[in-house]
């Protein structure tokens, strides 16, 4: 912008008159100054959850698709109860000789229903 003189305004100036003209339409419109900048907030965090968790799941899928079916799945083998009891029997786990016993306890630990049954 040019003075009456035909010389140069300083920069300085037409930075004040910028900045003076924003705040007015700021404070006429506050939906630019709050609104605005909270709807681009949400908007852009959507887009880029959406983009990180595409990402991760691309990355989960490719890793699934180059497993083979045998490193997929552990290597189990058959099932027999005839063969687990004598394996147990030789490793001495099985005991055929228990019964189960009674723990005893203290008098106050007793069920209240046995004490006025007697």
């Amino acid at each position: 912008m040019t003075l009456n003189g035909g010389e140069q305004e300083p920069e300085a100036w037409t930075r004040i008159r910028r900045n003076a003209r924003i705040q007015r339409i700021t404070r006429r419109h506050p939906f630019l100054s709050v609104g605005l900048p909270f709807l681009v907030a949400v908007v852009g965090g959507s887009f880029v959850l959406l983009l990180t968790q595409e990402t991760k799941y691309e990355v989960r899928d490719k890793r699934i698709q180059n497993l083979s079916l045998e490193e997929a799945l552990p290597q189990r083998r058959k099932l027999d109860i005839q063969e687990e009891y004598f394996r147990m029997k030789s490793r001495g786990d099985w005991n055929g000789g228990w019964e189960p016993k009674r723990v005893p306890r203290a008098a106050e630990d007793e069920p209240v229903f046995d004490r006025y049954d007697k």
